[in-house]
């Protein structure tokens, strides 16, 4: 997935202004890319150890950003939104909470998210 899937996500809850303050951009994404990317590259052992560490704390990061986001979305839009939609959500959110390192599911999850909260209009 491309990172601008995570950045639309956040900037369709969040103000633009309150993400560049608080420095959550899609580099974090591209840094987490970045260390998954390394992860197959690495041969020796402490290399991947460095690396498996590396790519499972900006996982984290983006993991708890995008969690927030659609704890914040349901939130703010919860009274506009269906009840099947905030399921979804909300079976999301449980899925976030679980300690998973997986970045085909946490794409998945955001891939999901924004199909879920571009059916609203929501202007923030």
């Amino acid at each position: 997935m491309k990172h601008n899937e995570y950045e639309y996500l956040l900037n369709k809850i969040y103000y633009k202004g309150i993400l560049k303050n608080q420095g959550i951009n899609a580099d974090m994404y591209q840094r987490m890319q970045n260390e998954y990317s390394n992860l197959d590259g690495q041969n020796l052992v402490k290399g991947q150890l460095d690396g498996e560490y590396a790519f499972r704390k900006s996982f984290l990061v983006v993991r708890n950003y995008v969690q927030q986001a659609i704890k914040d979305g349901m939130k703010n839009f919860q009274f506009t939104m269906r009840a099947t939609d905030i399921n979804k959500l909300t079976y999301m959110i449980d899925m976030l909470n679980r300690n998973f390192f997986d970045k085909q599911s946490l794409d998945q999850i955001i891939i999901t998210a924004n199909s879920v909260f571009n059916q609203y209009n929501l202007k923030n």
